[in-house]
């Protein structure tokens, strides 16, 4: 298994892994962002900004309820501090998901210090990138392997905003990118030609773990749904690779080493990084 997963990876540039956690290993990480969601939801409430707080909506549709009423569906970003938390550490260093990256880059592997969680809101354009490699937007690491971990944290089809990939277009390198009137991003001056036979569309479940390279070509759909296609990432690559300019470096972190095989950095080490980085004024 481990050698056909590093062979997939490295033809395709991207690897889902069916069931790689649990729902107990993914619960603790929903409950922070229903309670973030909760807490926002009572100050709107008590400033009567809303008059209903929608505690007996789910998860994927709750916070958008709460923003089409105070009229800030188009409210967009992905939340950072928010759910910085012991749950969301616990995610970054499981060891399921140790276990995934080090059939693909070994076992000495350091936590880049980016993490996001998105809510992905219905018909929301602003985060339905074009086609993109990561690099193009972490200067300076095309010539290393930066690998994104993407976990969904409700299910996801085409319907809800799925990712797609144009597998092995990372074995071209970085293009080169640029600006341009109505995308919120730098673009690929050439944008890569695939005919749809070639694109591969993830629906992906609860549990999933999609990871992917920083140079190949992905994108994901508009939300058509009525619900929020929540998503957490994280950045990895192996121990001793620069991470020198990117934004997160501050709360970089070693999150498994050879001689173990287990994390030797704990959440109060990795709190007290945040607290200082905080202080600096970098992640408020």
């Amino acid at each position: 298994m481990k050698t056909k997963n590093l062979e997939k990876f490295t033809e395709q540039g991207y690897l889902v892994v069916k069931s790689a956690l649990s729902e107990a290993d993914l619960s603790p990480l929903v409950a922070v962002i229903s309670e973030a969601v909760d807490t926002r939801a009572t100050e709107l409430y008590n400033t009567g900004t809303i008059s209903n707080t929608y505690e007996n909506l789910p998860f994927e549709r709750r916070w958008y309820a709460i923003l089409r009423a105070c009229g800030r569906e188009n409210e967009v970003f992905g939340w950072h501090t928010l759910v910085f938390s012991e749950a969301l550490f616990d995610l970054i260093t499981h060891p399921k998901v140790l276990d995934v990256l080090e059939t693909l880059i070994g076992s000495d592997i350091q936590f880049n210090g980016d993490f996001w969680v998105r809510p992905k809101l219905p018909n929301e354009k602003l985060t339905t990138l074009p086609w993109h490699q990561d690099s193009a937007y972490m200067p300076d690491t095309e010539n290393d392997t930066h690998l994104t971990v993407w976990l969904p944290l409700v299910d996801v089809k085409p319907e809800n905003g799925a990712l797609q990939f144009l597998p092995g277009s990372h074995k071209s390198g970085l293009q080169t990118y640029h600006r341009v009137p109505g995308e919120t991003f730098a673009v690929p001056v050439l944008p890569p030609t695939s005919s749809d036979s070639e694109i591969d569309t993830l629906e992906m479940q609860k549990g999933d773990l999609l990871v992917f390279n920083n140079l190949v070509f992905h994108r994901s759909l508009v939300n058509q749904s009525n619900i929020i296609r929540w998503s957490t990432d994280f950045r990895f690559s192996r121990t001793g690779t620069s991470l020198n300019g990117l934004w997160h470096e501050a709360i970089a972190c070693p999150a498994r080493v050879r001689e173990s095989r287990k994390c030797p950095t704990s959440w109060q080490t990795w709190r007290t990084q945040w607290e200082v980085s905080a202080h600096k004024d970098r992640f408020l």
